[in-house]
């Protein structure tokens, strides 16, 4: 294990670097239980607080370099994927920072690779192997900025599996909102119930809003979720790890330009 992380990692409380101990499988059997119902597992203060402040002033300076891009989306833009299947639209706004221009040593950079992590997140989603995207450390190791008026509008998400490591909470609003399991299909799509939630009528509705140095697992394929305006400073800053069971796993051009407003 590098040494950087020894001091960023709370193993005390999160000792996943042996996973064949006790209380790591304990951590891994609730892990798994969460994210089967109701789809979300969170470890707050797995980065230790003095860890975290060092990583989140890191990540506004890469964000100051970063690309802020707005996009209003509904059903045409999902209709392959269904990731807003309903009438009306919501707006995501935000900034973003590839991970290629974080330079190597950054404890940013280094838990994104971090094999004890990676065999952790492979044993609880259930996929082996596992690997970091770090053939593409643009978008596998990514930065998220959200100033005021920013948001994250309603949407499924592609795939299940989706890790955040939060930086910095916002001064207020920047929660984060999800309705469990409201999507049972594809093609089992009640839009009345999408409207019920996104009125903040949905009984099931849950919200979280994370501390900083919380990493957190989340099934979004079926569950509806965003994140709601940033209402005042500072920013909430998140970083987002991709992994996948290839080793050398590259994203598109087009999710490049969507992000980074850049291909390289």
């Amino acid at each position: 294990m590098p040494d950087v992380l020894a001091d960023v990692v709370d193993l005390d409380r999160y000792p996943i670097t042996d996973l064949t101990a006790p209380a790591a499988q304990a951590l891994v059997t609730d892990a798994k239980a969460k994210l089967a119902d109701p789809g979300y597992f969170t470890m707050p203060g797995f980065i230790r607080a003095e860890a975290v402040s060092a990583m989140a002033e890191e990540a506004k300076g890469q964000l100051a370099n970063g690309h802020w891009h707005e996009r209003i989306r509904n059903a045409e833009h999902g209709e392959e994927t269904g990731l807003y299947p309903w009438h009306r639209p919501t707006r995501a706004a935000v900034c973003s920072a590839g991970g290629d221009r974080m330079p190597a040593t950054s404890a940013l950079r280094q838990i994104h690779v971090w094999q004890p992590l990676t065999d952790f997140l492979g044993t609880v989603f259930g996929i082996s192997p596992y690997y970091p995207c770090a053939a593409d450390p643009m978008v596998g190791c990514m930065l998220t900025g959200y100033a005021p008026s920013d948001e994250l509008g309603w949407h499924f998400d592609p795939n299940d599996g989706v890790v955040t490591l939060m930086l910095q909470q916002a001064g207020r609003g920047g929660v984060f909102e999800f309705a469990p399991a409201v999507r049972q299909s594809d093609k089992a799509r009640a839009v009345d119930v999408y409207d019920e939630v996104m009125d903040g009528n949905w009984p099931g509705l849950q919200s979280e809003d994370q501390e900083a140095g919380t990493l957190a697992l989340f099934n979004g394929y079926r569950s509806l979720h965003r994140v709601t305006p940033i209402e005042a400073s500072p920013d909430r800053i998140v970083l987002v790890l991709s992994y996948d069971s290839q080793p050398d796993t590259i994203f598109s051009d087009d999710i490049r330009m969507n992000f980074f407003g850049r291909t390289s």
